[in-house]
């Protein structure tokens, strides 16, 4: 993982012993507070490779690019997502999955896609295998599920998704595979998932949609691209495509 260019540090000074902390749990250099960074590191926007801040504030824990007050801060908003139109396909992705499922999503990131699964289905287990986005993810849910009750029925698990399924016992009846994917065409990725692909090593994903083929007992579905292959050249079930996203769902039990 490219952690090299993460550093975590806090928006005022009385947070450096909290964010001091989270910096020991996820093995991160700590660089002390924004505005002792901002004196101590002359033009660091310049730099060619501009770092990126795990920033903890009173509020909440993000992630900010630079030292730039142009940098908008990227984090789990679930507040934000709610508020969001649903996004059809997906949600017909999940047609004749039964209320009492459980959904494993094996690839959470900052857990947008879950917002939604946590509206379908009576129990879900979100797997995020980088701890940095895990933090992020776990801040997320604990600011904002009194306001999002179904937030409540997430399990947040820090885990490489593969060893996490084939240790896992009772199948799980879908399971949810999101691997970050180039860009293809000309449309250029939103900041979040930008972001993500700078300081995560990418992952094909093709070991882990054979062993979730092996672990559901209902289906599996697959983010893709529009125009990429299918992820491991497996011919899904059918797929459902819009204007840039693709569900691939591969039915494992006719429901």
């Amino acid at each position: 993982m490219k952690t090299q260019n993460l550093v975590v540090t806090c928006k005022d000074e009385e947070l450096n012993l909290e964010a001091l902390k989270l910096s020991e749990s996820l093995n991160l250099p700590f660089g002390g507070s924004l505005k002792t960074l901002s004196k101590n590191i002359k033009d660091f926007d310049e730099l060619p490779s501009k770092k990126f801040f795990l920033v903890v504030s009173k509020d909440l824990i993000y992630l900010k690019k630079g030292l730039g007050s142009s940098s908008k801060p990227i984090f789990s908003d679930f507040l934000k997502w709610s508020k969001q139109s649903h996004r059809v396909n997906l949600v017909k992705s999940l047609r004749g999955l039964p209320k009492k499922s459980l959904l494993i999503d094996a690839t959470a990131g900052l857990g947008k896609d879950a917002l939604l699964f946590s509206s379908f289905v009576d129990k879900l287990i979100l797997i995020e295998r980088v701890p940095w986005i895990h933090a992020l993810l776990e801040d997320g849910l604990k600011r904002q599920n009194k306001l999002i009750p179904s937030l409540k029925k997430i399990e947040v698990v820090c885990s490489d998704s593969k060893d996490y399924l084939l240790k896992l016992g009772p199948s799980p009846d879908a399971i949810y595979l999101d691997p970050m994917f180039e860009n293809v065409g000309n449309s250029k990725a939103k900041r979040e998932v930008q972001a993500l692909r700078e300081l995560v090593v990418e992952n094909s994903g093709e070991e882990l949609l054979e062993i979730s083929l092996r672990k559901a007992k209902n289906r599996v579905i697959v983010k893709r691209h529009r125009k990429a292959q299918s992820l491991a050249g497996l011919e899904p079930t059918y797929s459902l495509t819009g204007k840039t996203i693709r569900y691939d769902v591969y039915s494992l039990k006719l429901s």
